[in-house]
């Protein structure tokens, strides 16, 4: 349990570089939606590289990855819009708060992470429950002692925006759990002693297809698959939304999100996930996500001058840290 939680931690890590670098093309001007859909198309652009580069030049891999994807490819477009569609509703929550702000309201994945599992049939110890509980308690004082902060002193953002940054952080909380145990459930084999009557997850867990494949051992192999599942979404949004043309240097952030958060983030992710045998060991690797405020708000006062939190914040961030602890403790 305590490598998976480190490479838990070195994800975070990455992923926490997403939350400064989408603030800070948003105070550039950028639009949200090509914060997002750039950093999908430079990061499956790395992977393809990278796969090549690992067979040695040779596409033999890659042209097996394309005939997976076509196999079961409503799948793959369903469970990459869902998971990377996390990085549109983030890209546009950083037009109404700070970085560190979105991301201790995106802990919630803690929370959600549990409800995900606990829908596909998965049980944890109650004291899985509870300290998942001090993690979420610790994101609401975060978010409460920001918005009193910002009630009493001169700032880019208000309250009500704030209110709209944290409401769509934490809808996006659900959408990366989501997407990851969709791609873990599709690789099990179906249950055969079914009773006549399915229940709702039952019926859900029945249409989804058996992938088994030696393909989907390596954790940048799932990453390809699911970026090159979301394509056709940003594709289809760029028709409805027209947005503005990205600048010279919002491309540039974007391509570094993709290396950092995208490629080298989701991939430690996933490798972490990866190497779980039980729902607790899922729920634990999770969790570690939780580490991402402490990230972004380093990387927000580095990069963007990101002023202290409150003392009520830096309560809710601790309790976030203790939490966690006790949260890998119980799992190990």
């Amino acid at each position: 349990m305590g490598k998976m939680i480190v490479w838990g931690l070195i994800a975070s890590a990455f992923f926490s570089l997403s939350f400064v670098l989408y603030q800070l093309m948003s105070v550039q001007g950028g639009h949200w939606f090509w914060s997002a859909s750039l950093r999908c198309l430079f990061m499956w652009l790395l992977l393809t590289v990278i796969i090549v580069i690992k067979n040695r030049g040779q596409l033999t891999q890659l042209i097996q990855l394309w005939h997976l994807f076509w196999q079961n490819w409503r799948f793959w477009m369903f469970a990459g819009s869902i998971a990377l569609g996390t990085y549109g509703l983030l890209a546009f929550a950083a037009d109404y708060a700070e970085g560190w702000v979105i991301a201790a309201t995106y802990l919630f994945t803690v929370v959600a992470s549990l409800i995900v599992l606990k829908f596909f049939g998965q049980h944890f110890s109650k004291k899985t429950i509870y300290y998942s509980v001090v993690v979420f308690v610790g994101v609401v004082l975060a978010n409460v002692g920001e918005g009193l902060r910002h009630q009493t002193v001169s700032s880019n953002y208000t309250l009500q925006s704030l209110l709209v940054g944290a409401m769509v952080a934490f809808i996006a909380s659900f959408f990366f759990p989501v997407g990851n145990q969709l791609v873990w459930q599709a690789s099990q084999p179906k249950q055969t002693n079914l009773t006549t009557e399915l229940n709702l997850r039952q019926t859900l867990l029945q249409k989804l297809p058996y992938i088994h494949s030696p393909l989907l051992d390596n954790a940048l192999h799932k990453v390809w698959l699911m970026a090159m599942g979301s394509l056709p979404m940003w594709a289809a949004l760029t028709l409805i939304l027209h947005p503005p043309a990205p600048s010279p240097s919002q491309i540039t952030l974007s391509f570094l999100v993709a290396l950092t958060a995208g490629v080298l983030g989701t991939s430690v992710f996933l490798f972490a996930r990866a190497q779980a045998t039980r729902p607790q060991q899922l729920a634990a690797i999770d969790a570690t996500q939780g580490s991402e405020i402490i990230f972004a708000l380093l990387g927000g006062m580095l990069l963007l001058g990101t002023p202290l939190p409150s003392l009520l914040s830096f309560v809710g961030i601790a309790l976030v840290i203790i939490g966690l602890t006790l949260f890998g403790k119980a799992n190990d």
